[in-house]
């Protein structure tokens, strides 16, 4: 008996320093991931609501050699659509494009790629026209050039589109289930359509079609795609000859649904996933909500990211980080080593993190 009760409490006593051993590195996970706030981080741009910068979620980010490219989806008539900042500074150094249907104009901007160089910028004008800027010298200067239609074999709605280094164009769709890209050619005619919901069971028919609406971003060949109401991210490589290969994918949080009913809406305990994404030659970057899905329509900024996520290329997590306010638009500069996010507080401000002091705050 006295062997039974020893053994008794050795389980005891290990079970013990298992549990604290848990909460220290549970601990220490929370910590980490509050060390985000003590990064430097440098204002370089801001302007409140009702003046230049409308509404944050409004506001998509992309690098060019002159600077920052910030594309506002939506502005007031006469006013520039796009705005090229110094990246030290956050000196406006030119703008281009205004709201209309006349030529050059934006009903609904989208900034999609651009060549090697720089020196030619592609925009969707949603739904179906894509925009050309060009610059005859290098720096800020980009005019409009010409307009080209979105050729799709069945009218179908396109939501979000990128351009890749090759040339070729990838969009999203509102297709439901099944083939839910559409690879277009350099001239953007349809080639052939992709990729299946990433909830098992969901079908062509399924009408979660926006449950799997984000944002799209391309590097070189390369296309990644983060789901904005449950965590889905995925990297695609499209090859010269249109091959197109799923590198990896993954789900955060796998989200609540019912496959007879074909409805991820319904479930209230679905989390919301990505708002903003950007991609270099190492690293992707996401701000990440986590916040029950449901709580956006009673408020509709309560789930406002306040997570940063990084990963390598390869999709492994690099680091966890808390944001000290809520962003939803994130940029990874092409060409130094700095990220950017734009706050959605009472005032929008553009701010440098430095790559170096991110990373040594990782988990």
């Amino acid at each position: 008996m006295s062997r039974l009760k020893s053994i008794k409490i050795m389980i005891k006593i290990k079970l013990y320093y298992s549990i604290v051993t848990i909460l220290f590195l549970i601990s220490c996970v929370s910590n980490k991931g509050n060390d985000f706030l003590s990064i430097p981080a440098k204002p370089i741009y801001g302007s409140y609501y009702d003046k230049e910068i409308m509404s944050n979620e409004l506001v998509a980010f992309s690098s060019l050699d002159c600077g920052i490219l910030m594309v506002q989806r939506c502005k007031l008539p006469g006013e520039p659509i796009c705005q090229i900042l110094e990246e030290q500074t956050g000196e406006r150094v030119g703008s281009f494009g205004s709201r209309g249907q006349g030529p050059g104009e934006f009903i609904a901007a989208e900034f999609i790629g651009k060549t090697e160089g720089d020196d030619t910028l592609y925009f969707v004008n949603l739904p179906s026209t894509v925009l050309l800027y060009a610059r005859e010298e290098k720096g800020a200067d980009y005019r409009y050039v010409r307009s080209e239609k979105i050729k799709v074999k069945d009218g179908c709605f396109t939501t979000r589109f990128c351009r890749l280094s090759n040339g070729y164009s990838v969009a999203t769709t509102l297709s439901g289930g099944k083939e839910f890209f559409i690879l277009f050619d350099r001239d953007f005619k349809e080639i052939k359509r992709f990729g299946n919901h990433p909830v098992r069971g969901m079908t062509t028919g399924a009408n979660d079609f926006m449950q799997l609406q984000g944002e799209m971003v391309s590097y070189k060949n390369s296309f990644y795609f983060a789901s904005r109401f449950f965590g889905y991210l995925c990297r695609y490589d499209i090859s010269d000859e249109e091959d197109v290969t799923l590198k990896w994918e993954k789900m955060l949080v796998e989200p609540v649904c019912n496959v007879y009913e074909a409805n991820l809406a319904r479930k209230k305990n679905n989390l919301d996933g990505f708002y903003g994404l950007t991609a270099n030659d190492k690293y992707v970057f996401v701000t990440y909500s986590g916040e029950l899905c449901y709580k956006a329509f009673e408020n509709y900024s309560a789930c406002t990211p306040k997570t940063l996520l990084g990963f390598s290329i390869d999709g492994e997590l690099v680091g966890k980080y808390a944001l000290e306010h809520q962003s939803m638009s994130v940029l990874l500069s092409q060409y130094t080593p700095q990220l950017y996010l734009l706050n959605c507080e009472s005032e929008c401000n553009v701010e440098i993190f430095e790559m170096d002091d991110i990373l040594k705050a990782k988990l």
